[in-house]
Order: structure tokens, then sequence, then C-alpha cells
């Protein structure tokens, strides 16, 4: 059998698929890997939690880089490979996306926010570190401009941050749960854009084996999954989508 009609004959079989994605989704969108050789963290020397806490100038800086990916990401627009998971997850109740990127892109798309679990959070949303409420991110991108001191949780006061998962900060244990319980819980994992060398995402699709689940990997490069999987493509996203999108 074809290998495209093998992935929609498991997709369409499937009561319950979780797909996870990696930088390798939004890269053919024109934003760049955080972590390749021309990306951000090559740049700007990442911020680490702690210095987050004691330093205003150093949330300051965090602020302003938030500020520079928003303009960024203002021109950047979802390609055919989000269009393809935002079209998995909207066929079954039970089908849901685990993501690594921080984007906004896979919302842009047209995913409902319950159907996504942002496990690196996102750069598109700000929060109280103390009884995360949500801010308004732009209260915080007008005080920079303005040279203003900056806002406080308007809530209880607390620290506020863009809502992405820093250097040296704990992950989001709930966040973290929830994904692998779905991922437990699903008959079909499928693997898109992630070399899946960083935890505690890479450790998802090895979960997803243990627990029965089909494992399907599209992804540019090889991963160590790559020999146990069900099913292996290595190629462009946007290639592998489009002819993909055409038989589903």
């Amino acid at each position: 059998m074809n290998t495209f009609n093998e992935i929609i004959k498991l997709v369409k079989a499937s009561n319950s698929t979780v797909i996870l994605t990696g930088a390798g989704i939004s890269t053919e969108s024109g934003l760049p890997d955080f972590r390749s050789d021309n990306g951000f963290w090559t740049k700007n020397k990442p911020i680490h939690f702690n210095e987050f806490l004691l330093s205003e100038e150093k949330q300051r800086l965090s602020w302003e880089r938030n500020i520079e990916l928003h303009a960024l990401l203002k021109n950047i627009k979802p390609n055919i490979g989000h269009a393809f998971v935002e079209q998995i997850t909207g066929l079954q109740k039970n089908n849901f996306l685990i993501t690594q990127n921080i984007d906004g892109l896979h919302q842009k798309s047209g995913i409902p926010k319950n159907k996504i679990i942002e496990i690196h959070g996102s750069a598109i949303e700000a929060a109280c570190l103390e009884c995360q409420a949500e801010q308004n991110i732009l209260n915080f991108h007008n005080a920079i401009k303005s040279k203003a001191p900056l806002p406080k949780c308007n809530f209880c006061g607390g620290i506020v941050k863009v809502a992405t998962i820093s250097f040296g900060q704990p992950m989001n244990e709930m966040n973290m749960m929830h994904a692998s319980k779905i991922v437990e819980e699903s008959d079909l994992m499928i693997v898109m854009g992630s070399s899946l060398k960083v935890l505690p995402a890479g450790k998802l699709p090895n979960l997803a084996m243990r627990s029965g689940s089909k494992l399907i990997i599209l992804n540019r490069e090889k991963t160590r999954y790559d020999q146990s999987a069900d099913i292996v493509i290595s190629d462009e996203l946007q290639n592998i989508c489009s002819k993909l999108l055409e038989k589903l």
C-alpha cells in the first residue's frame, strides 16, 4: 500500500489521534528555529529564570525581545503543515495537538485553544508568576515603548512574564500531566517537525508506543525513534502534507 494512503487509513481508523509538533513545522513558514545556527539564541543570550526574577533590567530586556518576536510573527502565516494538523484535530473530539512551539501559529490556523497543549508555553500571552492569572501582553509592550515602569499583576501584584518556559524555569506540571494522559489514551501518535531531542517532549513517543499506540514520524531529519516507529517519512513537511491533504 502507498505510504500516504496507509497514513490516512490509520488516521481515519483512529478514535484518538495525538499530534506532536516541533520547530520544523514553523520554520517552513519562515520562522527561524530558536536553537538553530542562525536562531534566536545564537544572537541573544538566554535570560535565565532566576535572572528575570531578580533584575528589572532583565525583565525589561525580556519584554523588548518579546516585542521583536511579535513584530516578526505579525508577518508569518500558518503553512500547509498547520492546515493538515488543523484538519486532523477536527476529525474526532478525542484528537489533540501537543506542541513544543510558542509562536501561536496553530491557533492562527483555526485550532481551538482547548485542543492544544503548549508544553513550552506561549509567546503571545502573558501571565502572573504568582497567581498564574492571564494578563494583557500589550500593557507590557506599551510600558517598554514609553519607558514607563512595568505593570504588576492586576489581581495579586505579582511579577508578570511572557507565558513561555524560560531556561531554568520549571515546566508546567499540569500541562505535562495532561499531555502524558492524552498520549497514553491515544491509539495513534503523529510527530511532525520535531527532532525529539528536547525533553520532556522527546519522551512522549516512547510513552505512546508503551501504551500500544501506533507511531508515525514526519520530519526532515532522522530521529531516535525512526527504527521503532510504524511509519517514517523524511522530507519537508510541505511536500508530505500536500500529498496527505489530497487524500484526507
